[in-house]
């Protein structure tokens, strides 16, 4: 066997446990020129192409360095030569002086994803590796990350529509750069992995001290995927009591059973309220430890009166309960209604014949007044309105056309001068963008 089957051989074994090992498969892949990227995107042409899939090889031109122009230039021809369709991404912009690493993180994941969502490409790829796994360990391990944070890198996640996968974390950096030599490509090294000024590089340079005395990145991502287990299997607890403990409101709100909640030991505690969280303002990471801990920590507490967090209300409910509800001033504003839509990332709009020239949005305080104006009390759509607390109010998804209050679907309600056809249509809360949760 050569060492190019052998590669080709792992890395369809990665694939498959990504679950994407099926043909026609479309994927892009993140490609800097370095021998990471480079040898990720060697090895997914070599998968695609046995498949029949397509692929699409992007690169981020930050415009940090002088020559980073050149420089993609040069990746450019590289792979089209090969027969790689490859795109560059340009930030444009003022440049941050502060910050700089996590600055451009930010931008290059935005280009990165919007290019997917533009190109019909559902699933990127990433080249993060063995030792990047270990660097990310002990980066977190120094900000006092808790299990969650320590554990492996996910191997894939869904982050704005797009399914991020990571194929290449059982390679180590040498495996990679041997993928490179054995076709026979050069690759080219990122003057920023020298520079001392950042975290990551100063932690490569104690990688052989580490290893000298038995932490080799092999061994400590044994470490890793335990304490992948571990999380996991306290992730299964926590799921358990949630589904017990929240209850999911069509509105776009959840109910926590504070008294059985406090019974959970404090880490089963942390992981309900995340989940909670989550679900009534989605984000693309849960809030951080420091966050929920304080939050756990007030909760009980009499003198609680609410709080604001990831997006989110919480505030006391009726006999013991904890309401989660959207934040006003983080949801998403008006978007053009559309079949498919999910607007705000957990209201997915479906069924809707006559839409044209509608908007959906929260009700908001003027739309509250409006439709006070407008409502007759003691009438079903009325009193259900009344009966949800004030801040849940506020933030029910609307219909607008302009700034005329059109209709309010979980109220059942239209206006006088809306097409009564207006009720077929649905706007269903999702949790996650997928279905409906589970509804009480």
């Amino acid at each position: 066997m050569t060492i190019i089957t052998r590669n080709a051989e792992l890395f369809a074994l990665c694939m498959q446990k990504l679950g994407l090992d099926t043909p026609g498969t479309k994927i892009a892949v993140a490609v800097s020129g370095g021998g990471d990227s480079l040898a990720l995107t060697l090895l997914m042409q070599q998968w695609v192409e046995k498949r029949g899939g397509r692929m699409l090889a992007l690169t981020v031109d930050h415009g940090l360095r002088p020559d980073s122009a050149a420089e993609a230039a040069g990746l450019h021809a590289l792979l089209e030569k090969r027969g790689i369709r490859h795109d560059v991404l340009k930030w444009v912009g003022e440049k941050p002086h502060t910050h700089i690493q996590e600055r451009a993180r930010e931008a290059r994941y935005a280009l990165l994803l919007a290019a997917c969502r533009r190109e019909g490409f559902p699933t990127l790829a990433l080249a993060h590796n063995l030792e990047d796994q270990v660097e990310t360990f002990w980066m977190r391990l120094s900000k006092g990350s808790g299990l969650d944070g320590l554990a492996a890198m996910a191997p894939s996640r869904v982050v704005d529509g797009v399914n991020i996968v990571r194929p290449v974390l059982s390679f180590s950096r040498a495996d990679l750069r041997e993928v490179c030599r054995d076709f026979g490509v050069e690759w080219a090294e990122d003057p920023s992995n020298r520079n001392e000024q950042f975290l990551r590089v100063k932690l490569r340079q104690v990688e052989d001290l580490l290893a000298a005395e038995g932490m080799t990145p092999q061994r400590l991502s044994q470490t890793l995927q335990k304490l992948e287990e571990a999380r996991d299997a306290l992730q299964v607890w926590a799921d358990e009591a949630a589904g017990k403990m929240i209850a999911f409101h069509p509105e776009g709100f959840a109910t926590l059973n504070t008294p059985a909640w406090r019974l959970l030991p404090a880490d089963i505690q942390r992981r309900v309220l995340s989940s909670a969280l989550m679900a009534v303002a989605p984000r693309d990471y849960a809030p951080g430890f420091e966050q929920l801990e304080q939050l756990r920590c007030d909760m009980p507490g009499e003198k609680f009166s609410g709080r604001t967090l990831s997006g989110c209300e919480i505030f006391p409910g009726k006999e013991g309960e904890m309401t989660l509800c959207r934040e006003a001033a983080a949801a998403a504003g008006a978007s053009p209604l559309e079949n498919g839509l999910l607007w705000d990332g957990r209201f997915r709009v479906s069924d809707y014949r006559n839409g044209a020239g509608l908007q959906i949005r929260i009700l908001g305080e003027e739309g509250l007044a409006r439709f006070r104006q407008k409502g007759a009390p003691e009438t079903p759509p009325f009193t259900r309105l009344e009966s949800l607390p004030y801040k849940v109010r506020k933030v029910i998804p609307a219909l607008w056309k302009g700034e005329i209050l059109m209709a309010i679907p979980h109220l059942n309600w239209t206006a006088a001068e809306a097409d009564s056809g207006l009720l077929a249509g649905k706007v269903e809360f999702v949790r996650n963008g997928a279905a409906p949760v589970k509804i009480v």
